[in-house]
């Protein structure tokens, strides 16, 4: 009677004792590089002593290879990473494929109209919303205003302007203009500004046609060509040197334009790194004479994993992660743009980052890239053909028809 009142004893310890030890979310999030996560998740932890986060970090290499992760994983039916941070070109693969658990139970409309339109729309497919948008993240032309300053310049409208400015401000140790040609995402981001500028499309409506073969695109491809070669105003190696890298470079005040996302303002204004605190603006991406302004909508959201075990918690954290108290946290005291509009124009955002208002009405123009379930092959295989041109390998016209005839399988 004694052992039998032990074994029921030990059974309802261990009982309560699951019942008290919380459920485990894993999230896999970019680089924490101040250190703002603790207190994000603190405060989540606090109210929910059921849940314990995890912070993992994306693997190094870029989106690409986090894509690639993901990918592996999600294909493997893996749960163990519950919440992704997920680039705004990937539902249409990674929700279509069934691997993202939709989230308009827990991220109503009323919700969703709080953040920049664009991304919403980005992260919707087929009615289905497969992330919260937490990161903001548009291209920006950023530039030494001391420099032009100095020179009588103003900041350029249009690419020849740039070209002129570079070519006139460069020197032994000043580099012109500083873009990323590498052969990731960075490529394409930068070459649909180059195309859309210059009134160029990727693809037509339905996503099947290619327009890359068009005049603009040829043009467009012309101009990167020459950038390079031509009127050689780009830091040397830019087809091998990765983003991070040139941002690096404008940081130390060797050169006088800069193209990149928010993150690097925020690194060049308040990073004790930075050799040019206070002499770095920001503009809208040039563009070609007779073209509009255009610039790349980049941007994450965190996305939830639909083979987590813990579905139902993994949703409501990404809605806390992608609301206005963790983006509030992120954008005061880190280089986070937030998502949600009101932010943009928050006292405490702004007493730091001045600039955020003047690029919401950036970020409502901003253009994304081709929504296609396939667009990650395409771009694959485009970015080969593309850096064939630029490195003189085949002309432009003929890069473009070739890349056409290498996607054409993939698209059919």
């Amino acid at each position: 009677m004694k052992r039998l009142a032990c074994i029921l004893f030990s059974l309802a310890l261990t009982s309560i004792l699951a019942v008290a030890e919380p459920i485990t979310i894993t999230v896999m999030e970019h680089q924490d590089r101040w250190n703002v996560n603790p207190k994000i998740f603190s405060i989540y932890e606090k109210a929910n002593p059921n849940i314990k986060i995890v912070y993992e970090q994306e693997p190094s290499g870029g989106a690409n290879s986090t894509h690639d992760k993901e990918v592996t994983m999600l294909a493997a039916k893996d749960g163990s990473i519950d919440i992704f941070c997920t680039d705004v070109i990937w539902p249409p693969e990674l929700g279509a494929a069934g691997w993202l658990a939709p989230l308009n139970d827990v991220f109503p409309a009323a919700e969703q109209k709080k953040h920049i339109a664009a991304m919403i729309d980005a992260q919707t497919v087929g009615g289905k919303i497969y992330g919260v948008p937490y990161l903001n993240d548009i291209g920006h032309l950023f530039y030494r205003k001391d420099l032009l300053q100095k020179a009588g310049m103003k900041a350029p409208d249009l690419w020849q302007d740039l070209v002129q400015e570079s070519q006139k401000l460069q020197g032994p140790n000043m580099i012109g203009y500083i873009g990323c040609f590498f052969a990731d995402q960075q490529l394409m981001c930068n070459y649909v500004e180059y195309l859309w500028s210059n009134n160029g499309a990727f693809l037509d409506d339905t996503g099947k046609k290619f327009r890359f073969t068009e005049k603009p695109s040829v043009e467009a491809v012309q101009f990167m060509v020459d950038l390079v070669n031509k009127y050689k105003v780009v830091q040397p190696g830019i087809t091998t040197m990765g983003l991070d890298d040139g941002r690096v470079i404008f940081s130390e005040g060797r050169a006088v334009f800069h193209r990149n996302w928010n993150y690097a303002y925020a690194l060049s204004q308040n990073n004790a790194e930075s050799k040019i605190q206070g002499k770095v603006g920001s503009t809208t991406v040039p563009r070609f004479k007779d073209g509009p302004h255009a610039t790349c909508l980049g941007g994450w959201s965190f996305s939830v994993n639909a083979f987590s075990k813990h579905k139902a918690e993994a949703l409501k954290l990404a809605v806390f992660l992608g609301g206005p108290e963790a983006q509030k946290i992120r954008a005061v005291e880190s280089e986070i743009t937030p998502t949600i509009v009101s932010l943009l124009g928050d006292k405490d955002v702004l007493a730091k980052y001045p600039e955020y208002l003047a690029w919401q009405k950036e970020a409502d123009s901003a253009k994304a890239r081709p929504k296609s379930p396939f667009y990650t092959q395409l771009s694959d295989v485009f970015q080969k053909e593309l850096q064939n041109a630029i490195l003189m390998k085949k002309s432009p016209d003929q890069a473009m028809k070739d890349a056409a005839e290498a996607m054409k399988m993939i698209v059919e």
